[in-house]
């Protein structure tokens, strides 16, 4: 990459760079900057690069004997004066990131004397990040494996897996994610597919307990989502006490419905569950007076992704799992990878091999039978891009098609 333009000279680039990280530090509120400075993390290149306005990183590779994926590492751009280098594993989670302080203890030893003090737990991509110095790798990796976890999730393979807290703290949930999450690491090939790099790209599975989708599964290439079939439960003499004393106004419920589904005549709510698209606009605006349908499902999604060669997409709907039938979601997991694993080209994401053989020639070849699976033919009606409706592609389509004639 090259220097950004207009950069001072490297005394003036770190002057103004400590500058803008002093400033992080002031207030009363807590300041990353301030933790930063209590490790060995290479602070000063971060400044470099919020003065540059540009990552002040470049992609590097270090190899662990033993290691097969899960290190990554960066190194400073050549116009970072003093720059330095990076370098990090992910680590296997827990079920919803629930750590034993006994577990915390350790690895925060293991961090303190192997590493330079820092632990990333909060990341975009719900993984569990320990920064490293090289030449402690090898011993840091045999420390982890001895308090029972171990290096992977990077690279071209299955990464980390991220489930949200599920049943243990949230009234929402409508299946137990943190069980499902246990039970695609016991399987062996879930587990040699996290060590083991040999897909064409990454390929990320998810478990949301609700639409609200707190792990983002809508975004992965296997979303598992807790949802229920028809309307919403209401109870309309709570609902109604809710009315009166002021913590729901049933119009904005009805206007809120993004389908629509919602009608209020003044005495009682209902809701269409034809129509119902299973927001929880309503459920979080009125619970409990308005809860989920007790009839519980597990929505598929397959082929989400933020970044691709098509762009930004959510991922495809393709049918329903029952509450219990994590295995059959396993198995549909390497169902969905062995076709994409053979064809795909390099870095394409299973989202955009989707695109380019089509929704419905991948079901096909991918096996898949799902309840509630929708027809085939309605499955290529719709691209499910992150970022622009189908109206609007349309009238882009339009558009172009305009110009060149």
């Amino acid at each position: 990459m090259a220097a950004p333009p207009n950069l001072p000279p490297p005394d003036e680039l770190l002057k103004r760079a400590n500058e803008i990280l002093e400033e992080l530090e002031k207030g009363p509120w807590p300041s990353h900057v301030r933790e930063l400075r209590k490790t060995r993390y290479p602070l000063h290149i971060y400044g470099v690069g919020l003065v540059a306005r540009k990552t002040p990183w470049g992609p590097g590779a270090v190899k662990v004997e033993f290691v097969n994926t899960g290190v990554l590492s960066r190194w400073s751009r050549p116009w970072v004066p003093n720059g330095g280098e990076e370098t990090h594993f992910r680590i296997f989670h827990t079920p919803g990131k629930f750590w034993k302080t006994d577990f915390v203890r350790q690895i925060t030893k293991i961090s303190r004397e192997l590493g330079v003090g820092l632990i990333e737990i909060v990341g975009q991509t719900g993984a569990f990040v320990l920064n490293l110095t090289k030449d402690k790798a090898e011993e840091m990796v045999d420390a982890l494996r001895s308090i029972g976890t171990d290096v992977g999730g990077s690279g071209d393979a299955i990464r980390a897996l991220n489930a949200c807290v599920g049943p243990a703290l949230c009234e929402f949930a409508l299946y137990d994610t943190l069980k499902w999450y246990a039970e695609f690491h016991k399987d062996k090939r879930v587990n040699d597919a996290i060590a083991t790099p040999n897909f064409p790209y990454k390929f990320k599975i998810k478990f949301s307990g609700c639409p609200m989708d707190c792990a983002r599964a809508n975004r992965a290439d296997l979303g598992l989502i807790g949802v229920w079939e028809g309307a919403p439960e209401v109870d309309q003499e709570l609902l109604r006490r809710k009315i009166e004393a002021g913590e729901v106004d049933p119009k904005e419920l009805a206007a809120r419905c993004p389908s629509g589904a919602i009608t209020w005549d003044g005495k009682e709510l209902k809701i269409d569950g034809a129509k119902c698209k299973k927001s929880m606009e309503c459920i979080r605006r009125a619970f409990p007076a308005i809860k989920p349908g007790r009839k519980r499902k597990v929505a598929v999604v397959i082929g989400g992704g933020v970044k691709g060669r098509f762009g930004p997409k959510l991922g495809w709907f393709v049918g329903y799992l029952d509450p219990e039938d994590h295995q059959k979601a396993i198995d549909l997991a390497f169902k969905l990878i062995e076709p994409w694993d053979k064809e795909a080209q390099p870095k394409y994401r299973l989202g955009d091999y989707i695109m380019q053989v089509g929704i419905e020639n991948f079901v096909k070849k991918a096996g898949i039978e799902l309840e509630g699976m929708p027809p085939l033919a309605k499955m290529g009606d719709e691209v499910p891009y992150a970022v622009l409706s189908k109206e609007e592609r349309e009238s882009y389509l339009k558009l172009v098609e305009a110009i060149k004639t």
